[in-house]
């Protein structure tokens, strides 16, 4: 079992912009420890999918994402935006270019945009049972996250001393929907563990309360190494 005790702390980056003319704000500084914002760090991770087309009709895949931290600007708002690019593969062997993901630092929130969607994924300081709604910077309806848990994590053959879950959604009515979701991250790691299942259940008079796939889709991913670049 790998057992993950290394503390340090991510240098605050220091950006100044201007001239003898003009003198511009300086950029909110970065103090994210369980999202490190490190230029030149990866993290990989074991991914399997399943997609629900219908009743029992569904796909199931397994694969492997890489997640670089490759760059950052500034943007309009002078604040520091920071590029992920995530490579995807059958195999850890060959990699190809799947997406490019942006995440910032703001008023102590971490944000992610992903696919053109922003989402608070952790606020600062993080407390247990903290709430904050994490679609304030879409346009999507509230959505309560909170702080499950803090401490100890036990991930396949990682042991982490210092884990945060973030807890999306557990809701299951057995009739209609089942959605659960929640995130995992790792002092000075990040993002360990993600889950998404979310279904609709068939709620036809033969088969309501069978739970009983209708549509829908599961992702579970874990992640399997970490470093730099």
């Amino acid at each position: 079992m790998k057992i993950f005790n290394k503390r340090y702390w991510l240098l605050p980056l220091l950006i100044f912009m201007g001239s003898c003319a003009e003198e511009t704000e300086d950029p909110e500084l970065i103090s994210s420890t369980y999202f490190p914002l490190e230029i030149g760090t990866y993290c990989e991770y074991s991914v399997v999918e399943t997609v629900y087309f219908g009743e029992n009709d569904f796909e199931t895949a397994n694969y492997y994402y890489r997640d670089e931290l490759k760059d950052f600007y500034l943007n309009e708002m002078n604040e520091m935006v920071y590029l992920f690019h995530r490579n995807k593969s059958p195999d850890r062997s060959e990699w190809a270019n799947e997406e490019v993901y942006t995440a910032s630092f703001k008023q102590n929130r971490i944000i992610r945009n992903f696919n053109n969607q922003q989402e608070v994924i952790l606020v600062y300081p993080v407390s247990l049972d903290f709430s904050w709604n994490g679609n304030s910077y879409n346009n999507n309806g509230e959505e309560n996250y909170f702080i499950e848990s803090i401490g100890s994590y036990i991930l396949n053959e990682f042991a982490f001393s210092d884990a945060v879950k973030v807890r999306k959604s557990d809701e299951d009515d057995l009739i209609t929907i089942r959605d659960n979701r929640y995130e995992v991250f790792v002092n000075n790691i990040g993002m360990v563990e993600y889950y998404y299942e979310v279904f609709q259940y068939c709620s036809r008079n033969d088969c309501l309360g069978e739970q009983i796939i209708q549509e829908g889709r599961s992702t579970h991913m874990r992640l399997i190494d970490y470093g730099e670049i």
